[in-house]
């Protein structure tokens, strides 16, 4: 009776049970509304990406689009936000996307100054000194220009960044300097698709660049403005600094030159042998001025004014002393902003503790994903540059997996009683731990793309090198810091120092453990693109789907996997070029046709091709290919094999074209001999044109030739417009 009830209705009806596919999919629909309602107050999190993939639009186009498009799209998307409809967060993102199209825009008309177009040779220059950066071997001034010989006035870069490899002189930042030199256009990709370094200037105001070849000389004369007195003020107080701090430590040792970088910003003085082995032991991020240092001066700060006012007992009973001790630390921050140079990671990690103790100053809640996303939506609208810079990029991927994976971890620990030093110590290894694998797992594709290298051993070295920052570095400098302005910092500088060595110790240990260091060529953009949108969607959700990030890990693998690095290169000045190839031991090697020439883009090839610049260097082409007078010649082999020509005479090339697949001419090749040249030629005018040259072989002998203009457009940063 009960089962006939069951399969019954009202009247009489029969009920008639959902099949099994039907309940799943009500079930699944269900299940996907709750998550969607779970991330959709988390939906602002989501505005950085948008205005960064606005600013990444605009960057990748390859001509300067009109500027009343981006303010177009803006009002537009605006307006269709109000409407109150299921497409409504679609049109907030496309607000926030088109606001980062036009701060971008904005900013490149902002900065906009006169770049040479040619190399001017030896030439008389004069400006205002901006900044020194300076190491045992040479000094980099960027100068203000106000003359340049033979430069018309309107053509003169705004600034120009000089290196002098001599003597020092007296001049100050914000002096009036003169000096002969030799300039040129700011360098432009090594390789298609590596890293611009003529659009980074083009950011600084940075036209020209140069090598000085007298000794700068110095205008008493000059005066200077109040900005100018205030900007240059502040640089020589940098500049002071670290010498000061250089000047107190024993001058055999480097840990005062790596003390002054994380306290001043000025890296200048660091061995190359020194920062080679903390990058390798994953121990790099000392150097920049990032959330770790400016978490540890401004906490210290906060605590020790906190501590001090609290055993005041009337002050603790009747006044706020945390929003003070808040306050305190704010401008320690700030101070340490102005004192570190203002880089990107100090920026974001300022802006995150300005949150932080602005927060505490409110009664709000002090860290968390919103205050990141403040954070890198203040950079990105301000210098959206950034987004392609590696210190943005890795100072954000680590703190906003950090701050994930806590929250994370906060909803599911149980909090423990024990209050036992044990307790403690165990708990404080253990957050060290969780930090240091957090934070490497999140930069080590970023790490990958730009360096081509990742240390295997960060864990065990930041598991050593953390505490020693933590207690003893930093409490140390801040207070030499304190006592500066009395002339009594100096044992301090010396005893924080002494622990940097001990830092640099470890750092060389683990980095010559046999296997420290993974290399890899290049990564296509599209891997660490996927692999950014994933490690957001797995961070900024709190759903269960967060898990399909995860999936972007072997989407990314497929990338990498496809894609190879180039067989051939060609420098963008059009005078030097090498090939991958096996050596006599059957180590893939680079041979490069001049060893003298351009010594930097032969070391930034071996990075693309995945080798370890630490242990392998360019060889001479000699070596595998017949080289004469005129040139090498020799065979290529990638997927398939072709001859290839190196040639610096034009009365051989006509034979070359006959010989070879691919003709490099290290010379300029007139119409006539374009139009005779059988094989695949490149001259010097087509590095002229189009920047450097990669060249890939395919199976069937066939050449892929890619060249940096490609990447690069016709934009304000390469020249054009």
């Amino acid at each position: 009776m009960v089962a006939d009830l069951a399969k019954t209705g009202h009247a009489g009806e029969e009920f008639t049970e959902a099949p099994p596919f039907s309940r799943m999919a009500h079930l699944t629909g269900e299940a996907l509304r709750r998550w969607a309602a779970m991330d959709f107050a988390r939906l602002s999190l989501w505005a950085p990406a948008a205005i960064g993939l606005g600013a990444g639009l605009y960057f990748g186009l390859k001509a300067e689009p009109d500027w009343r498009i981006g303010v177009a799209s803006l009002v537009v998307f605006a307006a269709l936000s109000f409407w109150r409809g299921p497409f409504r967060p679609l049109f907030a993102a496309l607000v926030f996307a088109a606001l980062g199209f036009a701060a971008a825009d904005w900013r490149t008309a902002q900065v906009e100054a006169p770049q040479l177009s040619r190399e001017l040779g030896m030439v008389d220059v004069a400006g205002r000194l901006l900044s020194i950066e300076e190491n045992a071997r040479q000094r980099r001034y960027i100068v203000e220009l106000t003359s340049v010989e033979n430069l018309p006035a309107e053509e003169i870069p705004a600034r120009a960044r000089i290196t002098w490899r001599g003597e020092g002189f007296d001049a100050q930042p914000g002096d009036l300097i003169s000096v002969r030199a030799r300039l040129s256009p700011p360098p432009p990709p090594v390789a298609p698709g590596a890293f611009d370094f003529a659009r980074q200037l083009y950011f600084q105001k940075i036209g020209a660049v140069g090598i000085a070849v007298t000794p700068p000389r110095l205008d008493e004369s000059a005066e200077k403005t109040f900005s100018q007195k205030l900007a240059a003020d502040v640089e020589t107080m940098r500049v002071n600094l670290a010498a000061r701090i250089i000047r107190t430590t024993p001058k055999q040792e480097q840990g005062g030159a790596i003390l002054a970088a994380i306290v001043t910003g000025k890296r200048g003085a660091i061995s190359e042998r020194s920062e080679a082995a903390l990058r390798d032991a994953g121990l790099a991020h000392l150097l920049a001025i990032s959330g770790l240092h400016m978490g540890l001066a401004t906490g210290l700060v906060f605590f020790t004014v906190r501590f001090g006012l609290a055993a005041i007992e009337p002050l603790a009973l009747r006044y706020p002393i945390k929003k003070w001790a808040a306050a305190a630390a704010l401008f320690s921050g700030f101070f340490y902003l102005i004192l570190s140079g203002g880089g990107w990671s100090a920026r974001r990690a300022f802006i995150m503790a300005a949150i932080m103790f602005l927060a505490i100053l409110v009664d709000r809640r002090a860290l968390s994903l919103r205050n990141v996303a403040i954070a890198a939506v203040i950079i990105l609208l301000t210098t959206p540059e950034a987004l392609f810079h590696p210190g943005f990029q890795m100072s954000f991927a680590a703190v906003t997996a950090l701050i994930a994976a806590y929250e994370w971890f906060a909803l599911r620990a149980k909090q423990e009683f024990d209050m036992s030093w044990t307790a403690k110590a165990r708990r404080y290894l253990v957050a060290l731990a969780l930090t240091d694998t957090i934070a490497a797992l999140a930069t080590a594709p970023y790490a990958l793309f730009h360096f081509n290298r990742v240390a295997i051993y960060s864990l065990p070295a930041n598991m050593a090198a953390m505490p020693i920052m933590g207690f003893l570095i930093m409490p140390f400098s801040v207070i030499a810091l304190l006592l500066s302005p009395f002339g009594l910092d100096g044992w301090a500088w010396r005893f924080a120092a002494q622990c940097m060595e001990a830092v640099l110790y470890i750092a060389s240990s683990v980095s010559g453990l046999e296997g420290a260091v993974s290399t890899t060529p290049q990564w296509p953009q599209a891997a660490m693109i996927v692999l950014t949108i994933g490690g957001l969607w797995l961070c900024l959700s709190r759903a269960p789907w967060r898990l399909a990030g995860l999936a972007a890990i072997p989407v990314a693998a497929l990338f990498v996997s496809l894609a190879r690095p180039p067989a051939i290169f060609v420098s963008a000045s059009g005078l030097n070029g090498g090939v991958i190839a096996r050596d006599s031991e059957g180590e893939r090697t680079l041979f490069v046709y001049s060893t003298r020439r351009e010594k930097f883009a032969a070391r930034m090839w071996e990075e693309a091709a995945g080798l370890d610049i630490e242990t392998v260097r360019p060889s001479a082409m000699e070596e595998i290919f017949a080289c004469d007078a005129s040139g090498c010649a020799g065979a290529v082999s990638d997927q398939g094999a072709v001859t290839v020509v190196f040639t610096e005479h034009k009365s051989t090339l006509a034979e070359d074209c006959q010989r070879a697949e691919l003709v490099v001419a290290f010379f300029p090749a007139s119409s006539a001999d374009w139009r005779r040249c059988n094989a695949f030629l490149i001259d010097r005018r087509s590095a002229w044109k189009r920047g450097a040259h990669a060249v890939w072989v395919e199976r069937d002998g066939a050449l892929t030739v890619k060249s940096a203009n490609e990447f690069r457009g016709n934009r304000p940063w390469t020249g054009g417009g």
